[in-house]
């Protein structure tokens, strides 16, 4: 045999080796797709809650009758998910579906949704809570198969028809045990900060300080010295949601300054920006617990931000300065907690001296004075050497 021919056959032993596994891989993997092969069913529920409320989920699995379904009536059983109150964030549990045993073969399909039902409902009427359920839903077909005296489930196929939200949505889903698992529904509870261990029942400080307050005083660097207390002074506070939260989750932030109440407008990135003067407030309302904030003071000339702070009512005050004057002073992402939560800034003026020099402009005040009298030396010098 020569050279070729060896090369022939070697050739085609390999197309032929290579067909025979491409024939076989979809067998040997079909067990691991869960997505399109699955044999048994996995369903998930995300939770989140900042404030750690113990609640159980219940699902529904509507049985569907029509042409090419089969038609006897059999249930499915669903597990309820339940979580404990010190399981705060977002926290997913994932629980298996059990199949009746199937008298016929061919086609299931049901409709899974979530029950309504809750173990420690929301009123709905209360402002300062909310239970955000899941309107996801789904359809389930179970492919059931006669095999040597049983009927076996064959494949069972889930596809999504709507989100969370309720909107319309398509395409299969993985319903395997892990983490790619999309068979699935997420519901949120949203406390409103500020109003204490029992939203129901607001802390007396609510009514004062709201989910959030911000103060504002100015002091004299010097005793005696005479402030403006019609200055403004602006700020900005930039919210970052907790998840399934945003502004309009418990019916859009708001603000009180001097009694006066209005509807926040955040710009980009959820930043708002006020002014304050001195001994005035600000109270936010409406903010979800978890909400971090940044509060900013823009730097202002003549005077030197600090501030104390006291989030969630929970231990010492903490506090921050800006280093200098006419510099920003900045908080930075400070948590909204379920009780009281402060930021109390303070402005130093940086006095007017007797001499009526502002001290901010002083050295340059002095280089001048100082380059004046170098100049009126150097006339007088060259002047006497002339006169010489």
């Amino acid at each position: 045999m020569n050279i070729k021919q060896s090369i022939k056959k070697i050739l085609a032993c390999a197309t032929a080796s290579a067909m025979a596994l491409c024939l076989t891989m979809p067998t040997a993997f079909a067990d691991d797709d869960t997505t399109n092969n699955a044999k048994e069913a996995y369903i998930s529920k995300t939770y989140n809650t900042e404030v750690g409320k113990k609640e159980t989920f219940s699902f529904t699995a509507k049985q569907v009758k029509g042409e090419g379904l089969v038609s006897d009536e059999l249930n499915l059983t669903i597990p309820s998910i339940s979580f404990d109150a010190g399981e705060t964030g977002t926290t997913t549990k994932r629980a298996k579906i059990t199949f009746p045993t199937f008298s016929h073969e061919g086609k299931y399909e049901y409709t899974v949704t979530e029950s309504p039902t809750l173990s420690d409902p929301v009123d709905d009427s209360n402002a300062h809570e909310k239970m955000i359920m899941s309107q996801a839903e789904y359809k389930m077909d179970v492919y059931v198969f006669y095999n040597n005296g049983t009927y076996e489930i064959t494949k069972i196929i889930v596809n999504k028809t709507k989100d969370d939200k309720g909107n319309d949505a398509t395409g299969k889903v993985d319903i395997g045990d892990s983490n790619a698992n999309g068979f699935g529904f997420t519901n949120t509870y949203v406390q409103e900060g500020g109003t204490g261990e029992n939203p129901k029942i607001p802390d007396s400080t609510y009514e004062n300080d709201g989910s959030f307050d911000v103060s504002k005083t100015i002091v004299a660097s010097e005793e005696g010295a005479t402030i403006d207390t019609d200055k403004e002074f602006t700020f900005t506070a930039s919210f970052v949601f907790p998840s399934g939260t945003d502004k309009d989750t418990l019916g859009g932030i708001k603000q009180t300054i001097d009694t006066t109440t209005k509807g926040v407008e955040l710009q980009e990135n959820n930043t708002y920006t006020f002014t304050l003067k001195h001994e005035q407030n600000i109270k936010f309302t409406k903010i979800p617990v978890g909400t971090q904030v940044t509060v900013t003071e823009l730097a202002t000339p003549n005077y030197k931000g600090s501030a104390t702070v006291k989030m969630n009512n929970i231990g010492e005050s903490t506090s921050t300065s800006a280093t200098k004057y006419n510099e920003n002073l900045t908080i930075s992402d400070k948590t909204i907690g379920q009780k009281d939560n402060k930021i109390s800034v303070t402005n130093t003026y940086n006095s007017v001296p007797t001499t009526g020099i502002i001290m901010n402009i002083l050295p340059y005040v002095m280089m001048i004075v100082l380059g004046g009298v170098a100049l009126v030396g150097y006339i007088y010098l060259k002047n006497k050497k002339y006169s010489d």
